[in-house]
């Protein structure tokens, strides 16, 4: 059916469990596979360095990235033009620079206490982890982002912005690999929950704009000062302020909710793990600040435990577990000895790729030691790509670091968890979603205040 319609995609991704799919299509079919008369779907690491790659001539064009646009204007994340692309991601960079980095670690931490608050509300009783692991980011993203507070951890429940955003995401998974539905739809005015999303994205630029460009050390002071100087390297248009700032939202609170989600799952089901995990952390507790964790104490040759639970946990259930396609160039792509012909769409389920045997031993369990004193456990490390590769890997991988680290330290110094009454911990991978980025299932706990 694959090789006849497009429509094939859509049929099996209207369950949201595309990721499951692709790894039962690996399994049956073998290492390549097509699921549309131009698509080919391909479980190897060869493919994921040729296709992403630094210097790789595969490129985002007749992909669903064309689908994405702010009034023709596409978002850092979506853009097919190479050169586009270099001179913001320039920009972008600047806002992920070390400096910026240690302002963001402290909206990082005002956002743990507020998560420590709420948990001290809420001792003994059943705490839904999924929408929290939401909230927390979402909440830190207002700030880092856009020097915003919603307030979201506090009221305990969704903002109608989360809900935009997941029917944006849902719509294009739905839609699996068959875009041009969505550019139709977008030619005519977009769908409602679409368009209030932007129209949400563009009030959080408005509101930040309102403050002189370094007023605040966010993400926006550089867009803004680029946006604003005489001569604009990257945002030379005022829709692209718009575009950019739905990567914002998007990046930074749904991928870093589903990592924190299921991480909180595996921390939860066993107690050996959080033991470990605290008795790592004990000597690392005030060593730089006074009654307090940094990100320095917590780097990979400091708390090498909790960036193996951290890896461990990406690897297992990747956010963007299907991953985006590119096209391939006119001569055509050798990968693994087989070759694949020009003008093909080619996609690296990242899902499949690190739940793979042919990389990981024992590749469906969770085992953070492979990371750390097991690594004869992973066959082939160049699998492990949580954040892709190339010159569109993500640009916020240290603050998505920054975040779980932090999160997950000072939440398992002051509390220990466990599953709720009647929780089973089935849900979280049972009703997952994969709706472009992974959409866990619901996960109770119940936390309780260490002594």
């Amino acid at each position: 059916m694959a090789k006849l319609t497009k429509f094939y995609g859509p049929y099996k991704a209207l369950g949201g469990k595309s990721h499951i799919n692709f790894v039962e299509l690996f399994e049956k079919y073998g290492d390549v596979v097509r699921t549309a008369p131009n698509e080919l779907i391909v479980l190897s690491t060869d493919a994921q360095q040729k296709v992403f790659g630094v210097g790789t001539r595969c490129s985002k064009e007749n992909t669903s990235y064309e689908s994405v646009a702010y009034k023709g204007f596409q978002n850092l994340e979506a853009a097919t033009n190479r050169e586009e692309h270099r001179k913001r991601r320039q920009i972008w960079d600047k806002a992920f620079s070390t400096k910026a980095l240690e302002s963001y670690e402290t909206y990082a931490r005002e956002t743990v206490y507020e998560w420590l608050g709420k948990l001290a509300s809420l001792q003994g009783q059943p705490v839904n982890t999924s929408l929290y692991s939401l909230l927390i980011p979402f909440e830190n993203m207002g700030r880092m982002g856009f020097s915003i507070n919603f307030g979201s951890i506090q009221k305990g429940k969704e903002d109608i912005m989360l809900h935009y955003l997941e029917e944006t995401l849902g719509m294009i998974a739905k839609l699996g690999t068959m875009w041009w539905p969505i550019a139709l739809i977008n030619s005519i005015g977009g769908s409602g929950d679409h368009i209030e999303f932007e129209k949400l994205a563009c009030r959080m630029v408005d509101q930040r704009e309102k403050q002189a460009d370094d007023e605040n050390e966010d993400i926006m002071k550089y867009i803004l000062q680029d946006h604003h100087s005489k001569v604009p390297k990257g945002f030379h248009h005022h829709d692209l302020l718009y575009a950019d700032a739905q990567v914002i939202m998007v990046a930074g609170t749904d991928t870093i909710g589903a990592t924190l989600s299921f991480a909180f799952y595996h921390l939860a089901r066993d107690p050996a793990l959080r033991q470990k995990l605290l008795t790592e952390l004990e000597p690392l507790y005030g060593r730089t600040l006074t009654g307090e964790f940094t990100n320095h104490d917590l780097s990979d040759a400091e708390a090498p435990y909790l960036n193996s639970i951290i890896n461990e946990t990406m690897r297992l259930d990747n956010p963007t577990c299907s991953n985006g396609g590119r096209l391939t160039p006119p001569e055509g792509l050798e990968v693994d000895g087989i070759f694949i012909p020009g003008e093909v769409v080619v996609y690296t389920p990242t899902h499949a790729i690190q739940r793979s045997a042919k990389y990981f031993k024992d590749p469906n369990n969770f085992i953070p030691e492979r990371w750390t004193t097991r690594p004869d456990l992973i066959i082939d490390k160049r699998a492990y790509l949580p954040f892709s590769c190339g010159s569109h890997s993500c640009v916020g991988k240290k603050v998505a670091i920054l975040v779980l680290r932090l999160i997950l330290a000072y939440t398992v110094w002051y509390y220990d968890f466990q599953f709720a009454p009647g929780e089973d911990g089935l849900a979280i991978h049972r009703d997952s979603i994969d709706a472009s980025i992974l959409k866990p299932g619901k996960l109770e706990c119940v936390f309780s205040q260490r002594t």
